[in-house]
């Protein structure tokens, strides 16, 4: 038998495929075709920040502050062989092909040896090579970027505790149904914390030998630990403007340091100091193709006062709303913005560029709740005001489970539709529910954005890919109603048009009122202003209640358990989703002369009845019904585009 050596490649990439080296194999195995040609182990680095941007070569070293550490075992997928064992892999610039072990600028061999492989027994990191009696390898791997490492200690301002990688922990340990322990451990201040990246584990398979993972380049996706949020305000309210928003750090306190805050309740919190667990639930070849296959996750486990109910943001910049301003508006740009992408945002510095906050994950979510009060300026000239107070809103948890590597943006809409009060004194609650739009963006793999209604209760919607404010025909779009579960009795689709120079614009307080108040035909309702045009709402198909989001629909191709509301638009146009919050009473019925007329009128049984058409007309043998008490109902505006 002829036994060759043969190297084999690390990298790590985000994207694309780095080259791949010889198809040359080598190994104690006969059946294994050999060749002579020699290639050695070489690292080539890419690494993603908490941006659409991925970066290669220098510039990702930079990031990673030109380290990470790798463990890798080999074995049969149930045995495991440490090869790497907590190694460090170093980058200098301009050695690239200086070494058989370094065509990148980064180096393995006869680097410092880290201090948890010196506590292993390592006495030095040496050249390693592809063992084709293992049938598959798994590498896990962690740059500290700019924060310090230590190895064994408590943590001080600027460092992190990192554990040594433990590949036999990788799926991650649970007691009483909460992780304890993973593949390794980083421990720190939140500030520290985000200064780290992790990737998710890269598994190298032996067979088939004519498509092998052996020789090939190892890559890695590095991605910041951290994730980043920003929130923003903008308004649709018809004849005025809004300025002098102000935020509450909870349900009861208005700030005062004129900052944006989100504030949590209950027991749900904000991460901000103790240990994340790194661990991948989903591995071995039974699971490649899965959504989840190999993907890092993250388990906190707080250290004392390592929680916190309010996150502070900056505050609100007019200046960043533009040219987009009422024609009546007082000058000076003191005012918020009138679309979403003239949005208001919060914050913007050197530390938090682009108006983006770090923040650390909290993949179990927590409900994000907002409140402000805001003044209302007339845009007539007159100078009129009317003071909004205590305005609210919820995201739903599954829309905040921040993960690592996520940018976050939530925009929050103000319309004539408010739930704060412009007497604090006596109430009731003004000008309807003010709405939200959340928008959440996947950095690296797709894009998840949500709209979100501030009513009571809220109503989310969703659909995969950007919308920038607007859906997309044949996308499938989820409503959920926050706090309530939906049903075929209680949810309703419409469509809205409305005729050019109307006397109104369409928002869910026009829609209301149009069902409401106006014509009904069967199919739609008709109400025309005093310009002489018409707002039609016409019922539409296709609605259906369903008990998850999709994998396919999904922003990181998990299946979302929910309860919702879910259509596929067909064509472009506005479409308006009804929440039936608490049903009509009806009297006990009557029967009607023939032809007298069903305006008013309701038939059917049980508790949800049809409304006559406005021109029909009894017929003899059929009970009609009166509504006794008026129902509740909660509207969402959808905007659909081709």
């Amino acid at each position: 038998m002829k036994t060759m050596k043969k190297y084999f490649y690390f990298a790590t990439a985000a994207v694309l495929m780095a080259g791949c080296s010889s198809d040359s194999i080598v190994g104690d195995n006969p059946d294994f075709p050999v060749n002579s040609d020699l290639q050695a182990i070489s690292f080539n680095s890419t690494g993603a920040a908490t941006t659409r941007a991925e970066y290669t070569g220098a510039q990702a070293a930079e990031r990673l502050n030109k380290n990470f550490v790798v463990q890798g075992v080999k074995g049969d997928g149930t045995t495991q062989d440490i090869v790497y064992n907590n190694y460090n892999v170093n980058f200098v610039d301009g050695t690239a092909n200086t070494t058989t072990s370094n065509t990148a600028g980064w180096e393995y061999v006869g680097q410092s040896v880290h201090p948890h492989a010196t506590t292993a027994g390592i006495g030095a990191q040496s050249i390693k090579y592809w063992d084709y009696s293992a049938s598959q390898y798994d590498f896990i791997a962690y740059s500290a970027g700019t924060a310090t490492a230590i190895a064994t200690g408590t943590p001080a301002a600027g460092q992190v505790l990192i554990s040594a990688i433990d590949a036999s922990k990788m799926n991650g340990v649970k007691s009483g149904g909460v992780y304890t322990d993973g593949a390794y451990t980083v421990e720190g201040e939140a500030t520290d914390l985000a200064k780290v990246y992790i990737a998710d584990m890269v598994t190298a398979y032996r067979d088939p030998i004519a498509t092998t993972d052996y020789n090939k380049e190892v890559e890695f996706k590095f991605r910041s630990l951290s994730a980043k949020v920003r929130i923003a305000l903008y308004e649709t309210v018809p004849g005025y403007s809004v300025n002098n928003v102000v935020f509450y750090t909870d349900g009861s306190t208005a700030a005062n340091d004129g900052k944006a805050h989100l504030y949590t309740t209950g027991s749900d919190v904000f991460n901000k100091k103790g240990k994340y667990i790194v661990y991948f639930p989903t591995t071995g070849s039974s699971n490649r193709g899965a959504t989840d296959y190999n993907k890092a996750h993250l388990a906190f486990e707080a250290a004392a006062s390592g929680t916190e109910k309010t996150k502070t943001f900056g505050a609100l910049d007019y200046t960043n709303k533009g040219a987009d301003k009422e024609v009546a508006e007082a000058t000076g740009k003191i005012y918020l913005g009138r679309s979403s992408n003239a949005a208001t945002f919060a914050g913007n510095t050197s530390e938090n560029p682009n108006y983006y906050t770090v923040v650390i994950p909290n993949e179990t979510g927590a409900v994000l709740n907002l409140k402000v009060n805001y003044t209302l300026v007339s845009t007539d000239g007159s100078g009129e005001v009317i003071n909004v107070t205590g305005a609210t809103a919820q995201v739903p948890a599954i829309y905040a489970a921040w993960k690592s590597g996520y940018a976050y943006t939530y925009l929050f809409k103000i319309s004539q539709n408010t739930n704060g009060v412009t007497n604090p004194s006596t109430g009731p609650a003004g000008l309807y529910p003010i709405t939200f739009d959340a928008v959440v963006t996947e950095t690296e793999d797709g894009v998840q954005e949500t709209i979100t209604t501030v009513a009571e209760p809220s109503i989310t919607t969703y659909a995969k890919g950007a919308i920038n404010d607007e859906y997309k025909t044949s996308s499938n779009i989820y409503v959920m109603v926050n706090g309530a579960t939906l049903s075929a009795t209680n949810a309703n689709l419409y469509t809205v048009t409305l005729a050019d120079g109307a006397a109104q614009t369409v928002n869910e307080a026009s829609v209301a009122n149009a069902i409401k108040n106006g014509a009904w035909d069967g199919t739609k309702f008709t109400v025309t202003d005093a310009n002489t045009k018409s707002m039609v709402v016409t019922t539409a198909d296709g609605l259906s209640i369903v008990t998850e989001i999709a994998a396919a629909d999904a922003p990181d191709g998990n299946a979302i358990t929910i309860n919702a509301a879910k259509f596929t638009p067909s064509a472009a146009g506005t479409y308006v989703f009804e929440y039936v919050k608490t049903q009509p009473g009806y009297d006990s019925g009557t029967t009607l002369e023939t032809g007298t007329s069903l305006k008013g009128y309701y038939t059917g049984t049980g508790e949800v009845k049809t409304r006559c058409s406005d021109a029909g007309t009894a017929v003899v043998g059929t009970t009609y019904y009166k509504q006794t008490t008026a129902g509740e109902y909660v509207y969402k505006i959808i905007k659909v585009v081709e």
